[in-house]
């Protein structure tokens, strides 16, 4: 059976480029010279992911084979295996929860509409998109109203999203843990729903939760839940406009919103690999002994087109009854902000719909600028559109 990927808007690692079908299991050869397992299909992906032969704190060790030369915070949440993973997981679950990220929808969709109206052109990453999900992540965090601005322009230049040299943005990530540290230490552990307050009080709890945890805490979630959304719902505005029938069907059909969701989640996912895991021991995947030690990453781009789970997986349609999908991982490191982002991309393309109905690409899509190869997270950082 035919797997098959369509070209993707922007740059994509080169080790990405696979015959077509690909292998479910090959060999790759990492920028950092590493050679790694390269797993292409959403069956063995999803073992990868979720089974305890792989370990992923294993993969963070100085020693690893690594798919990027940027080595992971060793106490970072994304660096854990279980049980320390889930006690740490188990601080911030409660700010991703059904309820909490329902009671977010007002705000972002009150933001959403003032950040839409009396226009009639914008570009949409900057003007939009980006404001919509500091609105959402710093209501979540607990960030001061006030300073809500500086915070997001730390975390646009630390990401890379505000474009700047790699030296402003590591001095931008560096002065970011600084102040999110500041925050989580702040205080006198006084009651408070925000995320940074229930740190403060886990913090008082335990004191063994240091202020560095903590803070690496923060930054994944800015990482999760910040830029991936931003980039996520660019490439997913790019797709609808690329596949206009595909627009015009939700203009006319907005209650399909949601399921469209899913089905641009699977056809244009923000992080295209998995974080690499190194095998515990000897085992054995799709037939190949992977020994111990060994690095496997997943193709979560490959994974979303799988035929065996989608007839046409090249084809986008928004109205796909079921859109399976690895964007957001399995298993115990399932994104944790998946719902917070499922939402924002909801409402961000339901008040698109509703205003701009005749919305349209202002550039050729060949010259828009993209996040570079390199980056964990792709997108666009420019999407000037009219209506």
């Amino acid at each position: 059976m035919e797997h098959t990927v369509v070209v993707q808007r922007g740059p994509l690692p080169s080790y990405l480029t696979l015959p077509n079908p690909p292998p479910e299991l090959t060999r790759i050869l990492a920028p950092t010279g590493d050679r790694l397992w390269l797993v292409t299909s959403r069956r063995l992906g999803r073992q990868v992911l979720a089974e305890d032969r792989f370990s992923r704190a294993l993969a963070v060790a100085p020693q690893a084979p690594a798919n990027h030369p940027l080595r992971p915070e060793p106490t970072a949440l994304t660096s854990l295996d279980p049980p320390d993973h889930g006690r740490l997981r188990g601080l911030v679950s409660h700010a991703f929860s059904p309820p909490a990220v329902a009671a977010l929808e007002s705000t972002l969709r009150q933001t959403a509409r003032e950040l839409l109206a009396g226009k009639r052109a914008a570009d949409l990453v900057p003007d939009y998109l980006m404001v919509l999900a500091a609105t959402a992540i710093c209501r979540v965090l607990g960030i001061p109203w006030a300073e809500q601005e500086r915070f997001s322009a730390l975390a646009d230049r630390a990401h890379g999203i505000t474009p700047c040299s790699p030296e402003e943005s590591a001095a931008s990530r560096e002065e970011l843990r600084a102040y999110v540290a500041g925050l989580v230490a702040d205080g006198h552990h006084e009651a408070d729903t925000s995320l940074l307050g229930t740190l403060r009080l886990a913090r008082q709890r335990d004191a063994a939760l240091t202020i560095r945890e903590l803070a690496s805490l923060v930054e994944l979630l800015l990482d999760a839940g910040y830029e991936t959304t931003i980039g996520q719902t660019a490439l997913a505005v790019l797709a609808l406009l690329e596949h206009p029938e595909q627009w015009r069907f939700l203009v006319h059909r907005p209650e399909h919103v949601p399921g469209a969701v899913e089905e641009l989640l699977r056809y244009a996912p923000v992080v295209p690999i998995s974080f690499t895991r190194v095998a515990r021991h000897d085992t054995e995947l799709a037939g190949e002994r992977i020994r111990a030690g060994e690095g496997v990453l997943v193709s979560l781009l490959h994974a979303n087109f799988d035929p065996g789970e989608h007839p046409d997986p090249e084809v986008l349609r928004v109205d796909r009854r079921t859109a399976r999908h690895l964007t957001f991982g399995h298993g115990p490191h399932v994104c944790l902000g998946a719902r917070l982002a499922r939402l924002q991309m909801r409402i961000a393309l339901e008040e698109l719909i509703r205003v701009a109905p005749h919305l349209s690409l202002e550039a050729d899509p060949a010259d828009l600028g993209y996040r570079p190869p390199e980056a964990v997270v792709r997108g666009p950082t420019s999407l000037p559109v009219s209506w």
